[in-house]
């Protein structure tokens, strides 16, 4: 025969505080994970936006670095005008302007222990040399040059592949090339035609020597230091990959490259890569040897939010 003994148990209230407990503990932890999530999904956003912003800056500048004195311009439709005290947020600029600029062959210059071309002219041996189209450039390995040229300008944007012959020679003579006060105007640069600051370099005529189209032996501002360019660079705002409307506030920004403005070439025929994507704005400015550029872009929450973030980036380049 069994003993029966009553056993303690859970009343109904106690069952009810219970169950109200955990739906709170649950709402609770609910809220929390959600708030992490969206937390999460944010600052996935920044971080994305924010890297490649950082990443098309620092390709702008590392381009800007060794920009030719008085040859960066901003276009304004078909004018350009010198990047002299130019202020950005300027109320008289126009929205969307392209920024485009001549910059020096660093690659080949610091790539190897003899540089490819050594910045120095034997000016002596230049004016009296034959033919008298002849730059005498001593402590340069000017195949090396070529060589590097080629294997940068290699492309697949239909652009023929360059060589030394597409290089200009930049003398430093101060502010005056052939009348032309270039310290203030930059047009002598070949961007609307006018190539009078430059000498265009028709041939390599052998490591230590080029030919260029205009005659050494003239009346002619050389001197014993220049720069070799073989590419300008330009940076167009153009319209969004995504399909949406392009605005002051709302493009791609895309570097052209691998174009030669001393000899006919212009941007619009260049190779072209996107730099950065939903740029919402580009700003620049230029006093003396500092360049100074903001660069913000946005970033959509997750692939179907309509909110956004945006991230701003600025760099001071100096000479």
């Amino acid at each position: 025969m069994y003993n029966l003994k009553p056993k303690k148990a859970f009343t109904l209230l106690e069952l009810i505080f219970v169950i109200v407990i955990l739906g709170i503990v649950s709402s609770i932890g609910s809220t929390v994970i959600a708030q992490l999530y969206e937390n999460y999904i944010i600052q996935r956003a920044l971080h994305k936006v924010s890297l490649k912003t950082e990443l098309a800056a620092n390709q702008i500048v590392s381009r800007l670095t060794y920009r030719i004195d008085n040859s960066v311009i901003v276009r304004r439709g078909a004018a350009i005008a010198p990047l002299i005290n130019f202020v950005y947020g300027d109320s008289n600029t126009s929205t969307n302007q392209i920024l485009e600029w001549i910059a020096y062959d660093n690659d080949s210059f610091s790539a190897q222990a003899r540089p490819g071309w050594s910045g120095y002219c034997d000016t002596t041996a230049t004016r009296t040399a034959n033919p008298n189209t002849a730059i005498v450039t001593p402590g340069s390995s000017l195949s090396f040059t070529n060589t590097v040229i080629r294997n940068l300008s290699k492309n697949t944007s239909g652009t023929a592949t360059k060589s030394i012959n597409d290089t200009a020679v930049l003398f430093s003579v101060g502010s005056n090339h052939n009348g032309i006060a270039d310290s203030q105007n930059p047009s002598c640069y070949g961007y609307n035609g006018d190539n009078s600051c430059i000498h265009t370099i028709a041939s390599r005529a052998n490591n230590t020597q080029l030919t260029t189209t205009n005659a050494m032996n003239a009346p002619i501002n050389i001197s014993r230091h220049y720069k070799l360019a073989w590419s300008a660079y330009a940076l167009v705002p153009v319209a969004p990959a995504d399909g949406s409307a392009m605005s002051e506030n709302n493009f791609d920004l895309a570097l052209r490259y691998n174009y030669q403005p001393w000899d006919g070439s212009q941007y619009n025929n260049a190779s072209s890569a996107t730099l950065l994507r939903n740029v919402t704005s580009f700003k620049f400015s230029s006093i003396g040897g500092t360049f100074r550029f903001k660069l913000c872009a946005t970033a959509k929450i997750g692939d179907s939010s309509t909110t956004n973030v945006s991230v701003c980036k600025e760099k001071v380049v100096i000479r």
